[in-house]
């Protein structure tokens, strides 16, 4: 396998968190509408309707107590392979991009050759060779980070540029050549690819998840349908996938930027003056006329003073005017305190020092 160098990047502080993929730790476990037991991961599907490759063990799992396995070769059936599948929650927009994690271990030299699938329709459907099927990436091609402590894991980062149609994404082996041969462990014909702790994040601060994002969670979660009834299902709409809602787009958000002169304080105070409230009283009849997703109130001082008086004095006076606006306002309101953190002008002059004392709200509106 060959590694990668990977640059650590630091987001800014409202970074898309949820991931648009659901479970993907593997942790919860589906209850098949079949056998009414606990039989294979929640939102997961294979290819192969057995789950014979759902394990729980802890001290193998990269995190948590579950993991999946899917086969990429076998050693005496040409092109026998499973693939593992799941539903986004989101569709991408396109042109995006997105950050894919997820960890993979195999006892074979074989992960290079594993791909990730992003599709418009249900792969379990799909009645395609899976070696004719040109996949969105190979883990040739991305960040590859072995795990410390000599376990077998590696962690993956792939960024992937979205088409704008993707709403399933697809585990397993893609290409066109074979694997042929002994496994070279005793008793066990198949080549084996580990996964675990899979993730899928927009890179753009300002985008969110989809306003009906728990709705399509829902119905992922009600599709217990595995084994044999799974089976029929993909017999019966092989070539022809069911028609189901498409998921709706990522939600990005446009931010607007209120800057609150430090006339509204005192000398070194957090108090707000009575007589410079207009300004905040204006600013609370339109806000909510608007769709908002959030609001940060963010406190910044000049450079005179210790940083941490700084930094509590910027904090107190964004949470002065989050209590202030809580009155009227009815959408949520987060403060910060930046101190001397991020002035926006020179601190050696007296001009430069005002400017920098200033308290910024920002509006994240969905767009």
């Amino acid at each position: 396998m060959r590694y990668l160098y990977l640059a650590v990047l630091f987001c800014p502080l409202f970074t898309f968190s949820q991931s648009l993929l659901v479970n993907g730790g593997f942790e919860e476990e589906n209850i098949c509408s079949e056998y009414k037991v606990n039989c294979a991961p929640e939102a997961w599907m294979y290819t192969v309707p057995s789950y014979n490759y759902y394990y729980k063990n802890q001290g193998e799992a990269f995190k948590g107590s579950y993991f999946v396995a899917f086969i990429a070769g076998h050693s005496m059936k040409r092109y026998y392979r499973t693939f593992v599948r799941s539903r986004l929650l989101c569709r991408l927009q396109q042109g995006k991009i997105y950050r894919l994690q997820f960890a993979v271990k195999s006892p074979h030299p074989i992960l290079d050759s594993i791909g990730v699938y992003f599709s418009e329709t249900d792969y379990l459907f799909d009645k395609r060779p899976p070696q004719t099927i040109t996949p969105s990436a190979y883990l040739a091609s991305a960040v590859q980070k072995p795990v410390a402590g000599n376990t077998g894991w590696q962690q993956v980062t792939l960024d992937y540029t979205a088409t704008g149609k993707e709403a399933y994404l697809t585990f397993g082996h893609f290409r066109r050549r074979d694997l042929l041969g002994a496994t070279g462990i005793e008793k066990e014909s198949n080549f084996l690819v580990m996964l675990d702790d899979v993730s899928l994040v927009a890179l753009d601060p300002k985008e969110r998840l989809c306003s009906d994002w728990q709705q399509t969670k829902t119905a992922i979660y009600n599709q217990d349908e595995r084994h044999e009834y799974q089976a029929r299902q993909m017999i019966k709409h092989m070539g022809n996938p069911p028609r189901e809602r498409p998921p709706s787009p990522t939600i990005t958000l446009k931010i607007d930027t209120l800057v609150v002169p430090d006339v509204l304080f005192a000398t070194d105070s957090y108090i707000i003056r009575q007589k410079t409230t207009s300004l905040l009283d204006s600013f609370a009849r339109k806000i909510n006329e608007l769709a908002i997703d959030s609001i940060t109130i963010n406190g910044h001082t000049d450079y005179r003073g210790t940083a941490e008086h700084n930094r509590e004095l910027s904090y107190m006076r964004a949470l002065s005017v989050v209590s202030y606006l809580q009155r009227t306002v009815k959408w949520k309101m987060i403060p910060y305190g930046f101190g001397s953190e991020q002035p926006v002008a020179d601190n050696r002059t007296a001009a430069g020092r005002q400017l920098n004392r200033r308290v910024e709200i920002l509006i994240y509106q969905k767009h």
